[in-house]
This record gives structure tokens, C-alpha cells and sequence, in this order.
């Protein structure tokens, strides 16, 4: 059975959260929105990978800052099952980087949470 609009919409809130933390180069815009145990895993330049507990996440993106005014974001809610679903972030132009996001969310005590991210990189053409 598909899960109300609302919860959509819920969810597509929260990952419009992440493009606006990312953006700005404020992990406090979505830290309420990751579960606290969360992790990311993913492959950077094509060759790099990295993982770990979500804290790291939080301090590249404040160690790197705002981006400019060329970075933007797509949302994509993929799937909603329940207390599980998956949401697709696109973005472009992050410090030179394209970047595709898929954030596993859970239902945790009635709140939807990210409980993963998962990531690949390019950099973006010159």
C-alpha cells in the first residue's frame, strides 16, 4: 500500500534540508534530520573512498563552507515503504564536484531520520 502524500512530502522536506546544509556549509540545518548513530560510505574522485560515522560528513561541510552560486540541488523521493524509504539527491557544482546522494531514511519513534548516506562523486568538467 502506498504511504500518504503527506509523508512524501515529509520526507522531500527533509532532503531539501540536506541541499540547503550543504549549500551553506552548516551541518546544523540537518543534524536534527540524521539519526544519531548514522553513517555515509561513498567514493570521491572516482578512486577514494570514505566512511564512517555521519560526524565526518558534518565536518567536511563545515570545514568547506558555502558554495557558490552556481550549486544546485535535485530531490527525488524513491520509495516509501512503511518506516523505510529512499530519497535520490542530485547535486552539481559543489566546490567542483557532482555529486549523487541516496539517503536511506527510518521511522524512529514517529520522526523520519536519516539513517544512512550513501554517495559517488565526479568532478565536475572545466
Amino acid at each position: 500500500m502506498r504511504s500518504d502524500l503527506s509523508e512524501y512530502n515529509k520526507i522531500e522536506e527533509i532532503a531539501r534540508k540536506f541541499i540547503e546544509a550543504v549549500k551553506n556549509g552548516k551541518s546544523e540545518i540537518i543534524k536534527p534530520y540524521f539519526y544519531e548513530k548514522a553513517s555515509f560510505f561513498g567514493q570521491l574522485n572516482e578512486k577514494e573512498y570514505q566512511s564512517g560515522p555521519i560526524q565526518g560528513f558534518y565536518d567536511t561541510i563545515d570545514k568547506m563552507g558555502a558554495c557558490g552560486p552556481d550549486y544546485t540541488g535535485r530531490v527525488d523521493v524513491l520509495n516509501i515503504e512503511q518506516t523505510i524509504a529512499t530519497v535520490r539527491v542530485i547535486e552539481d557544482n559543489w566546490h567542483g564536484y557532482k555529486f549523487t546522494d541516496l539517503l536511506v531514511f527510518n521511522k524512529v519513534n514517529g520522526q523520519w531520520k536519516i539513517v544512512a548516506k550513501v554517495y559517488d562523486t565526479t568532478v565536475a568538467p572545466k
